[in-house]
């Protein structure tokens, strides 16, 4: 039956290696955080690249002129205190990152 891929007496059976990169039929698993601002859900952030980490929405915040607020990370829960004024500002800049990227 395989001869036909052999010389000789030489038997020559195909082996198939089925390699799965993916888990959960293919889909890939990454990294997220539920944003919490004042201990209101903001939204999550799910980090793609290996160059992401959570420490990029303190960045993003900063970047943004924001200056009066404190991270905490406990698990997946990213929380960000701020003074009342600021957070509501926080909010709604977090809203627009989280849903654009």
């Amino acid at each position: 039956m395989f001869n036909n891929f052999t010389s000789g007496n030489n038997n020559f059976f195909p082996i198939f290696i089925n390699r799965r990169d993916f888990d959960n039929g293919g889909k890939l698993y990454h990294d997220s955080y539920e944003v919490y601002v004042n201990n209101d859900y903001v939204g999550r952030k799910t980090l793609i690249a290996e160059s992401e980490s959570v420490d990029d929405i303190k960045n993003h915040l900063k970047s943004e002129g924001f200056q009066d607020f404190n991270t905490n990370l406990k698990g997946n829960h990213l929380i960000i205190t701020s003074n009342s004024d600021e957070a509501y500002n926080i909010k709604k800049n977090l809203n627009v990152y989280l849903n654009v990227r």
